[in-house]
């Protein structure tokens, strides 16, 4: 069954805008012809945003000794070695694919692919990862495969999974959306990838009503004008200038039903958000998400979250904003006072560390409180709900040099940094 309106219990949820990301796109490539994929579309998206493209390939470690017996061929390359020829291997990739005069920079590092890959983007705030559409196996899947998968559990960053027949700015994408803010930011990276004339299928998949039950028929209906409003929303946000959108709803497994969809209408590019918040997003990736990386039939761009949450922190650096250093002799009472105005507001936390860079600790954590230890000049701050045990995060600083709080011009506070020697803290509130 297909119509055009479609509605749930996030209808009504603001889709504030929010500013997309402008650092450089990171190819992903292990040299093999697989690979080749990534460069022509990387290049072409480059091209259009004036963005820096940095080549990546790692190589994975020997764990364990290899004996030699006969007919065996034994790999004696030292580690040098192999890192070296991988380096020569990904110039003369870069060299067949990419145009002449592309002077990507190319990284080579060893570990585990995934968990490089994501590292290396969260360090550079890549816009995009690039990756060539892996068709894995059940034994692949079974011994570490979908390298893609694990990307999305461990990063940050959206990911394009690239078939190799898109070599150009696809023209006809569908978009999977709930009408939450996630669809709307994956929505709005999509349309920086589109061509300029491309056609857009906005399509949410929810629940059938039975409609010949008289009270199923109300609520269809409610759901209905619900989704009028939902739709208009999102495409108020979404600047298409001459690009055709539609809106579209089905109803049924929204894995199932957003697969066949695609393939009706031969899309070269489908995309969806993830909604997993911390920790549980590592361990747990949404179906859709899963399920097309899996399944479809075309290029496949997921966007992670915690990728809106990040942009959205991170557009709040405007010029408006108000920063002052708090007195260390009443970093206690000014934490009190910190707790009183905003427990309970969500936030992002970001800890920035010498030695390992940035990392998210998390995002969309509600905030409990903030406490200052005059003992030990340490900083304890408190995430969850405090009205469920156990269901709580503290993360502890010690040494705290220096607290910094950020407010908007009307006073509302924005960004709490918490400065010690080997790096700080920052809580973004939103």
């Amino acid at each position: 069954m297909t119509s055009t309106t479609h509605a749930t219990a996030e209808a009504d949820m603001a889709l504030e805008p929010t500013v997309l990301p402008d650092g450089p796109i990171l190819v992903a490539t292990d040299t093999a012809v697989e690979s080749d994929a990534v460069f022509p579309i990387a290049s072409v998206l480059a091209a259009r945003s004036s963005a820096e493209v940095i080549a990546l390939s790692v190589v994975e470690p020997t764990n364990m000794p290899v004996y030699g017996v006969d007919g065996m061929i034994i790999n004696l390359e030292t580690a040098a070695e192999t890192q070296a020829n991988r380096q020569s291997a990904a110039h003369a990739q870069l060299l067949r694919m990419a145009p002449a005069n592309a002077a990507w920079p190319i990284i080579v590092t060893t570990g585990e692919p995934a968990l490089e890959i994501t590292r290396t983007a969260s360090k550079l705030r890549a816009r995009l990862v690039v990756v060539g559409r892996g068709r894995h196996t059940g034994f692949d899947r079974m011994f570490g495969g979908e390298s893609v998968l694990r990307m999305l559990q461990l990063g940050d960053t959206p990911v394009l999974a690239v078939e190799p027949t898109l070599t150009s700015p696809p023209r006809r994408i569908v978009i999977a959306t709930d009408f939450s803010p996630f669809s709307l930011y994956a929505a709005q990276v999509a349309l920086t990838l589109a061509a300029s004339d491309a056609t857009i299928w906005l399509l949410h998949v929810g629940p059938p009503f039975d409609e010949t039950v008289p009270f199923l028929q109300g609520r269809a209906e409610e759901y209905r004008a619900q989704a009028a409003t939902a739709f208009a929303a999102l495409r108020g946000m979404l600047h298409t200038d001459r690009m055709a959108i539609e809106s579209v709803v089905l109803t049924g497994s929204a894995p199932d039903e957003l697969i066949r969809y695609v393939s009706e209408q031969k899309a070269d590019l489908v995309v969806s958000a993830t909604h997993g918040y911390g920790f549980m997003r590592r361990m747990v990736l949404g179906s859709v998400a899963a399920t097309l990386i899996r399944r479809a039939p075309c290029s496949v761009l997921v966007v992670p979250g915690s990728a809106r949450t990040i942009a959205a922190a991170r557009a709040q650096a405007v010029p408006n904003r108000m920063t002052r250093a708090l007195d260390q002799d009443d970093f206690d009472a000014e934490l009190l006072a910190f707790t009183v105005r905003n427990a309970g507001r969500r936030c992002l936390v970001e800890v920035d560390q010498a030695d390992f860079g940035a990392q998210l600790l998390g995002h969309d954590l509600q905030l409990v409180g903030a406490a200052y230890d005059r003992h030990d000049r340490g900083v304890s701050v408190m995430f969850g709900t405090s009205t469920l045990k156990g269901m709580h995060l503290t993360h502890s600083i010690s040494g705290v040099t220096t607290i910094d709080l950020a407010s908007s011009s009307g006073g509302v506070d924005e960004v709490l940094r918490i400065g010690h020697a080997s790096g700080q803290t920052l809580i973004s509130l939103t």
